[in-house]
């Protein structure tokens, strides 16, 4: 038993990596007496849930590190004084939460104090232009993508962060540059419900960054808990439905079709023939050259005016298209322009409706690992899903556009 822990334990060590810089914030502050404000030597200052505290320095400082983004409570402990709880702390990425607090004295046991953090309306250690979005914010938000939360923010439009190109972002996963290196454009793939929380970087960048001009953009993942499982899901759907405006692409008289499917022009052409402006009217007369595509001898002058031929993609015509397959040396492919036309529209025959749905499913599911968590430091994990599909416009090789993406996180 003894070396299959063993092996597990090399597995992961293998397979992980530890937590890095940026991926992370931290708790600082100074403990106090309430009645003389002295500082408080040794009192111990735990974070509720984890197995991270401290204790207070000699002038009654305290900082606790490496702390993921989330909510917290903290714990202050110190005997002869009341013990206190502080609720709801707000950590976040590459930031330090302060928290000062003066303790009362207390000679017999009483009730426990719990006091509720308020966050500051000014964040002291922000040098920068930069906004932290949590995991209670990102499901408020009617976004099912990560690009589509960035996108939301000011200075952001789409993923162009203070009109810098995409090429010009760094974007970090748990520590990690996603980058592809092909196109130096970001990869931001993975399943939303993955995201503990989402840090934008538009102007002045610590040092730990680099090969960037636009932003950062710094993304946390989410852990599993130790306590127990938990499970979400968030599906979009879309019946099937046409995804333009006005008559269809595949209509004979739509901008793709009418030259090649109109009676009026689609034998003889969309355009007149080019001619010799000789006495600069604008139009043909009677002995000026012309360039006689057709070869019939005439003038040909097209039905459409002029700025119907200009909605329109130009076309000489099936007749004219007929001469060119009979005049070449291939016989094999001549045709009539009757033939010519019925190949054209069995080659786009296509109906073109959109008969399938569009679809976004991302869920995720996390919590400790079954039999061996204990024995591997309290290993846990969180893994995610997302299943996109979205139906083109115009069908091509394929009719879709589909993505998959997973991702799984193991914390010890």
């Amino acid at each position: 038993m003894n070396r299959l822990n063993t092996y597990i334990l090399i597995f992961f060590l293998i397979f992980t990596q530890s937590a890095q810089a940026g991926t992370t914030g931290k708790i600082a502050g100074k403990i106090t007496d309430a009645q003389t404000g002295e500082a408080l030597i040794g009192a111990n200052v735990i974070l509720v849930g984890t197995h991270l505290g401290t204790a207070t320095s000699l002038d009654g400082n305290f900082t606790i590190l490496n702390i993921p983004p989330g909510n917290y409570d903290l714990n202050i402990l110190m005997i002869g004084y009341r013990n206190t709880t502080i609720t709801d702390i707000r950590v976040e990425i590459d930031l330090t939460t302060i928290i000062n607090f003066a303790m009362t004295i207390e000679s017999i046991q009483g009730e426990e104090v719990v006091v509720i953090s308020n966050r500051s309306p000014i964040q002291l250690d922000i040098a920068s232009s930069q906004v932290n979005i949590s995991r209670d914010m990102i499901d408020d938000l009617p976004v099912t993508t990560i690009s589509g939360v960035i996108g939301l923010q000011a200075g952001v439009e789409g993923m162009s962060v203070r009109q810098g190109g995409t090429d010009e972002l760094a974007v970090m996963l748990d520590g990690a540059s996603m980058k592809d290196d092909r196109t130096g454009r970001p990869i931001l793939g993975i399943p939303l419900s993955s995201v503990q929380e989402i840090m934008i970087q538009s102007g002045g960048f610590n040092a730990e960054y680099s090969d960037l001009q636009a932003g950062v953009i710094n993304i946390v993942t989410r852990e599993g808990d130790l306590s127990g499982y938990s499970f979400n899901m968030d599906i979009k759907y879309s019946p099937a439905t046409p995804k333009h405006f006005g008559s269809s692409l595949y209509d004979p008289n739509s901008y793709f079709l009418r030259p090649y499917m109109d009676d009026e022009v689609c034998w003889t052409g969309t355009f007149d023939e080019e001619y010799t402006d000789l006495n600069g009217n604008f139009l043909w007369d009677s002995g000026e050259p012309f360039k006689d595509a057709n070869d019939d001898g005439q003038f040909y002058k097209s039905t459409w005016d002029r700025h119907t031929q200009n909605q329109f993609p130009k076309f000489k015509g099936w007749i004219a298209l007929s001469n060119d397959l009979l005049m070449d040396e291939n016989p094999d492919n001549d045709l009539s322009p009757e033939g010519v036309q019925r190949l054209f529209m069995w080659q786009h025959r296509r109906q073109g409706d959109i008969i399938k749905p569009d679809y976004n499913i991302d869920f995720g599911f996390g919590g400790p690992v079954p039999t061996i968590s204990g024995l591997l430091g309290n290993l846990r994990f969180y893994s995610s899903v997302r299943a996109e599909k979205n139906m083109y416009l115009i069908p091509l090789s394929r009719n879709a556009y589909q993505n998959w993406a997973w991702s799984t996180k193991f914390t010890s």
